[in-house]
C-alpha cells in the first residue's frame, strides 16, 4: 500500500513537471517573434502556395537578413517559373541599424545581373533626420539601381499622426536631396489608404497586399506590388517575399538611376 502511494505521488509530480515544461516552452516559442514567424511562414509555404498574378508584369523578390545566407548563383525564378528581374534588399532600419547581410546581398545582386534596390525600414518613434543619415551612410547607389525606398508600416506611440507624416516627409526630402531622385514608398494597402493617400500620391508606390485580388490598391496609382510573403526561390532557405512591377522591362528601366 505504501509503495503504491509513493508511485502515485511520483506519477503526480511527473505530470505536473511535464505540464510546466510544456507551458514554459510554449510561452517561450510564442514570445520569440523570429521563431514564431519562421514557423508561421513555413506552415504557410507548405499549405498555401502563392498565387502569382499574371499580366504585363515583370517579377522580383525582396530580402533581408531574415533570409540568411543566400546562394545567389541559384537565384533565377519565383513560383510558376517567372523570371526574376529585380531584387530589393533591406539596407537599414531606424537611426542606427544596418542589415547584417546588406553588403553581401547588394554586391551579389549586381554581380549576378539583377536590377537592385535598397530599402530603409522606418521606425516611427525615432528621429527622421537620423534615420535618413543612417541610410545615406550605408547605401551607395549606382547607375542602373532603383531609387531609394522608404518602408513605412506602423504608426507612432510617442507622437501624433501629423508629426509622423512630417517626419516621413523630412526623410523623403533629405534622401531626394542627397541622391538627386525622388524616393519610392513601400507600405501596406490599408496603411496607405488610412494614413498616406492624401499627401503622398506623388511618389512611386510599392504596395503590399497578399489578398487574391486583381488590383492591390483600388482607385490609386501603384507601380510595384508585393503580392506574397511565402514564395519559393531556389537558393533561399524558407519563404521569401514576391513582387512585381506594373509594366514591361522597358517601362521599368525608366525608373532607374541614370
Amino acid at each position: 500500500m505504501v509503495a503504491k502511494k509513493v508511485r502515485n505521488r511520483y506519477k503526480r509530480w511527473f505530470f505536473i513537471l511535464l505540464g510546466l515544461n510544456i507551458f514554459y516552452f510554449t510561452f517561450q516559442f510564442y514570445n520569440l517573434p523570429k521563431s514564431y514567424n519562421q514557423f508561421k511562414n513555413y506552415f504557410s509555404q507548405l499549405f498555401y502556395s502563392p498565387k502569382v498574378p499574371t499580366g504585363a508584369y515583370i517579377y522580383g523578390i525582396d530580402v533581408s537578413e531574415y533570409q540568411g545566407i543566400i546562394n545567389w548563383k541559384s537565384i533565377s525564378k519565383i513560383n510558376d517559373g517567372h523570371q526574376i528581374n529585380f531584387v530589393i534588399i533591406r539596407s537599414t532600419a531606424g537611426k542606427n541599424k544596418r542589415d547584417r547581410f546588406f553588403t553581401s546581398n547588394f554586391r551579389e545582386a549586381k554581380k549576378n545581373n539583377f536590377i537592385r534596390g535598397a530599402y530603409h525600414y522606418y521606425r516611427p518613434n525615432e528621429n527622421s533626420s537620423e534615420q535618413a543619415n543612417n541610410y545615406i551612410k550605408n547605401v551607395k547607389l549606382a547607375s542602373g539601381d532603383l531609387p531609394p525606398i522608404l518602408d513605412i508600416e506602423k504608426i507612432s506611440s510617442v507622437q501624433s499622426l501629423k508629426s509622423l507624416k512630417t517626419g516621413i516627409k523630412n526623410w523623403l526630402e533629405i534622401i531626394e536631396d542627397h541622391y538627386g531622385i525622388k524616393p519610392m514608398i513601400y507600405t501596406g494597402a490599408h496603411y496607405f489608404n488610412d494614413h498616406l493617400k492624401d499627401e503622398f500620391t506623388n511618389y512611386i508606390i510599392w504596395i503590399a497586399n497578399y489578398n487574391k485580388v486583381e488590383d492591390p490598391l483600388r482607385n490609386q496609382n501603384w507601380s510595384f506590388w508585393q503580392f506574397s510573403d511565402n514564395g519559393t526561390v531556389p537558393g533561399i532557405k524558407g519563404p521569401v517575399d514576391l513582387d512585381l512591377f506594373n509594366g514591361n522591362l522597358v517601362e521599368f528601366k525608366k525608373y532607374l538611376l541614370k
